[in-house]
């Protein structure tokens, strides 16, 4: 069973930029923070997961992949394969994959739970839910499969074996949510569809049973 109710569990969404930046200086970073507030409390009494999230317009921005990849290299890794390196807008094979609503491209860049929450279908729903809220104006989300606790804390070592075997387990973890295979390791969600409302709502019946 979880530590606690999971019924009591908050999101927080902070995303801090200097007043005179602009979409050329960097992406935009959202840091989710889930915690358990019972009875409305102000602090928390268990962390629950992280979640970052980058927002970022490659209509917008001069040059989207030099963003990127300057904040993150596996970010810089994610927009070789989704975007187009002579425009630097959406892949076109990708785009045409896409509905035609909304500008901003999402990537779920990290997901990390508390080790006393792993194993009860936690990660994937609240970051369904992060996704879902941050969503407005956005066109597809995107993920690099990664063990939950993210590249930096995968236990898989260097053996490409488990490796592969734990990336597998994880791309069927965020198809879940509606997450397809596009190339590269990379998975996309459209966002345009219902498909993502369904699988929120699906997956919460599934945390029920520990309320």
């Amino acid at each position: 069973m979880p530590p606690t109710d999971p019924y009591s569990i908050e999101l927080s969404y902070a995303h801090r930029h200097h007043w005179a930046s602009t979409s050329d200086d960097g992406p935009e970073i959202w840091h989710i923070s889930a915690d358990v507030h019972p009875d409305g409390a102000e602090e928390p009494i268990s962390h629950v997961a992280d979640i970052e999230i980058v927002l970022i317009n490659p209509y917008d921005t001069r040059d989207a992949f030099g963003v990127l990849d300057g904040y993150d290299g596996d970010l810089g890794l994610i927009a070789e394969t989704v975007l187009d390196p002579a425009t630097g807008r959406l892949n076109p094979d990708l785009a045409a994959r896409l509905e035609p609503f909304g500008s901003h491209l999402m990537i779920l860049n990290q997901v990390q739970l508390s080790p006393e929450w792993r194993g009860f279908g936690l990660g994937v729903v609240l970051a369904g839910l992060a996704i879902k809220r941050l969503s407005r104006g956005c066109q597809a989300a995107v993920c690099y499969p990664w063990p939950l606790n993210g590249p930096d804390n995968d236990q898989t070592g260097e053996d490409p074996i488990q490796r592969q075997v734990a990336v597998a387990a994880l791309s069927d973890v965020w198809s879940q949510l509606g997450f397809e295979h596009f190339r590269d390791g990379v998975h996309v969600l459209d966002l345009a569809l219902v498909t993502l409302n369904e699988a929120i709502e699906r997956l919460r019946e599934r945390v029920i049973r520990y309320a």
